[in-house]
């Protein structure tokens, strides 16, 4: 007698019957027998409506009542041939979709004797089947369910099932059904420490905190630890430093704190520098104080002496160049740690090293972003990595993250040295053409692209350096558009010229000439297309510009100068959304011995606090009280009409507003996170309508009546200022006639 099952579709119950039908059996109206009289062949049989009957015979027959039947394949005999099964679930996916794919799996569940779930038919089937219930919560349990139940009775674990599972919620935004599966898969189907962190590196990137909270969650739920080096240096370096406080309270609850490596690094000096009453822990300070001679003392003076007798007696003159292939044999040593013997190096003067170290320290990295931290590591202590031809394609390689052609450049048989001779680099290679050595081949090949970079890039830094010595200005603002168009680096020794020769001298409080009004006229271009290129620039200089354009009465020039500043900088987080260069001497200090040349912060560090870099530029109660002054100065030919009336100016950022442009541009600048320094503003206005609206006649203070009413013009400043910066007239005059005091005094 054989067994037959009833099967209903989506949320249907599941019987049983023991006894089939009979021959002699006759139908009840409308409906038909379990088994086809007579059947063609034994296939898969299946209707499109969403809910339907399905009649499986569990010796292989599948099929639908009232459908005709389609030929998908035969039904395996055995769990084992993953082959046809793949084929048949397939088949049904591609003709009948979703409910192809459940009627197989209504199927799959009445076998108990799976066993194969790693060959790649079968992470497939499995696959097929999971992702299409994940959208529906009770047949994902049955799932669930099911691969419980196999692993149970087989040992045979579902593959990718928590994995899947999570990331598909995680996607789709659903944090508390993420947790809530996490929570029932993890204890059974633990993908392992490698998968589960990229898990959360994969979903880690972004602003939305709902998605952070949920990770943290699912972090703090599960058993894995040693996140803390992959997390943080991850949001960091994705400008997403706000999120990194979070990460970094969970992995301090948990013990989970940074190894003694760099990873990490540029983030603690981060928080070190940008909020320095946030309390570290010893292992976060021991990061940070990497770069310190004094860590490395600590750790074993003999290796010190090792590195002092590579390097040259203590008697060598302080930058001295170290021997390329005995610093080569030490770098490469597994048993001098890489980032004692960068700073040792550093602290014994070398301040570049040849290709061969630069060989050495990047084949003990395995990936190219490890080798650029390498480059990073060594720029920081100002360790440059010369310019030859190897350490260039090196670097480019490196920073292309082309970790198969890094590989190959680092393990060639072609010395380092050969990459500078164009001439025996091209016979290798059409030797290598020859012989069939394809491997070299394609190396050569891809050398040389990057060859013509450096030529081109060093080419035009000599230029630019030209240009700019022989006062040829123009030539060089197009030389860098073009530089900047073609993504060509500019040299920090070439924008140190830049700035020598035309920012520097530039006076902080410039006479009103026509050569002065052209020297910062230059600046600005030179400073504008820096900007843009994302170099940086210290601060001075964009006060320097807003002193002088405020010296000349070119205010107009001032406010779109100041505006796009901001719109500039704004622009670059969002199209660069990372890191952005910072003066050094624009960022605060560190606390501990540091080489940084620059400093890099997260574009999502808020303008709200203090030393963020747009705030080092405006926010100056100088130059707000100068803006003040400059906005009144500009605006007092239009006030000085008496015919005008000043309350009916439009709202327009510049002369909408007269006398109170300056105002106006300072609320304006403060609408974009820049503070309004509220008494220093008005004590300025005050002062300037003192010297406007009072003269004195026989020794008394008296009103000028040619000017607009004071209240009209009270009106206009606090309109401007978008908030009420001035009192009431009686108390104005007061203040007014105070202010005219000291002056008159000289106070």
């Amino acid at each position: 007698m054989r067994t037959v099952v009833d099967v209903r579709d989506s949320n249907s119950t599941t019987t049983y019957t023991n006894v089939g039908p009979q021959p002699s059996d006759s139908p009840p109206s409308g409906s038909r027998p379990a088994f086809s009289q007579p059947r063609r062949a034994r296939g898969l049989s299946m209707q499109r409506e969403p809910d339907f009957n399905t009649n499986i015979d569990l010796d292989g027959d599948i099929w639908l009542p009232d459908k005709s039947d389609v030929e998908l394949g035969e039904i395996p005999e055995n769990e084992g041939d993953f082959s046809s099964w793949l084929g048949v679930l397939i088949a049904a996916k591609e003709k009948h979709g979703r409910d192809g794919v459940l009627a197989v799996w209504e199927a799959v569940k009445r076998r108990r004797s799976w066993k194969d779930v790693t060959s790649e038919e079968a992470k497939s089937f499995w696959g097929i089947i999971l992702e299409t219930v994940l959208h529906d919560e009770d047949k994902l349990k049955g799932v669930a369910l099911f691969a419980e139940c196999l692993l149970h009775d087989n040992s045979a674990q579902w593959p990718s099932l928590y994995l899947t599972t999570v990331s598909h919620c995680l996607r789709k935004g659903q944090y508390r059904r993420a947790l809530q599966w996490h929570m029932r898969l993890m204890p059974n189907f633990d993908p392992g420490q490698e998968a589960f962190g990229t898990l959360l590196r994969q979903f880690a990137v972004t602003a939305e905190p709902d998605m952070h909270q949920t990770l943290q969650a699912l972090y703090l739920t599960a058993i894995h630890r040693g996140f803390y080096n992959e997390i943080i240096p991850l949001l960091y370096e994705s400008g997403l430093s706000q999120q990194c406080a979070g990460w970094r309270h969970a992995f301090i609850r948990h013990d989970d704190l940074p190894p003694p490596n760099a990873e990490s690094q540029p983030y603690l000096s981060f928080l070190a520098r940008y909020y320095p009453t946030t309390t570290l822990e010893l292992e976060e300070q021991v990061v940070i104080g990497l770069n310190s001679k004094a860590y490395w003392d600590a750790q074993d003076d003999s290796l010190w002496e090792a590195i002092n007798d590579t390097h040259g007696d203590e008697s060598g003159p302080p930058g001295r160049q170290h021997s390329d292939k005995l610093g080569a044999r030490w770098f490469a040593s597994s048993w001098v740690p890489l980032d004692f013997a960068i700073h040792a190096v550093h602290a014994l003067g070398v301040h570049h090293i040849g290709p061969l170290s630069l060989q050495s320290i990047a084949l003990r990295e395995s990936t190219a972003k490890g080798v650029m931290a390498r480059i990073e590591q060594l720029r920081t202590v100002n360790i440059g990595i010369g310019h030859s031809a190897y350490a260039w394609v090196l670097k480019r390689f490196a920073e292309n993250n082309d970790d198969e052609l890094l590989a190959e450049l680092l393990h060639t048989d072609i010395h380092p040295d050969v990459f500078d001779d164009p001439a025996i680099l091209a016979s290798i290679r059409d030797k290598a053409f020859d012989e069939g050595d394809w491997k070299t081949h394609r190396l050569l090949l891809a050398v040389q692209p990057a060859m013509v970079e450096d030529s081109v890039d060093s080419t035009s830094n000599i230029l630019l350096h030209h240009f700019v010595d022989e006062g040829r200005f123009k030539q060089a603002l197009a030389l860098l558009d073009e530089m900047r168009t073609m993504d060509i680096e500019v040299h920090a020794s070439t924008i140190q010229h830049i700035c020598a020769s035309i920012l520097d001298p530039l006076p902080w409080n410039p006479k009103t000439t026509a050569h002065n009004q052209e020297a910062f006229s230059t600046a600005i271009a030179f400073l504008t297309r820096l900007t843009l290129l994302q170099k940086p620039l210290h601060s001075r200089y964009w006060q320097k510009i807003l002193f002088g354009l405020g010296k000349f009465g070119r205010f107009g020039v001032l406010e779109e100068i100041s505006l796009g500043i901001l719109d500039t900088y704004q622009h670059l987080c969002i199209s660069n959304a990372g890191l952005l260069p910072v003066h050094l001497l624009d960022a605060p200090p560190l606390g501990v011995e540091s080489s940084a040349r620059n400093v890099l912060v997260p574009t999502d560090l808020p303008i709200s606090h203090e030393q963020h870099p747009m705030r080092r530029i405006f926010d100056n109660p100088a130059l707000h009280a100068a803006i003040v002054r400059w906005g009144f100065k500009a605006g007092g030919s239009q006030c000085l009409d008496p015919a005008k009336d000043v309350s009916s100016d439009s709202e327009a950022t510049g002369g909408g507003f007269s006398l109170a442009r300056g105002v106006r541009l300072l609320a304006v600048l403060n609408d974009r996170g820049i503070p309004f320094r509220t008494s220093v503003v008005q004590e300025e206005v005050v002062k300037c309508l003192a010297r406007t609206y009072l003269s004195r006649v026989s020794g008394a203070p008296r009103m000028n009546a040619d000017l607009p009413p004071l209240k009209s013009t009270l009106e206009l400043f606090n309109k401007a200022a978008a908030r009420r910066l001035l009192p009431d007239v009686a108390e104005l005059q007061d203040l007014m006639t105070e202010a005219r005091g000291k002056q008159r005094r000289g106070l």
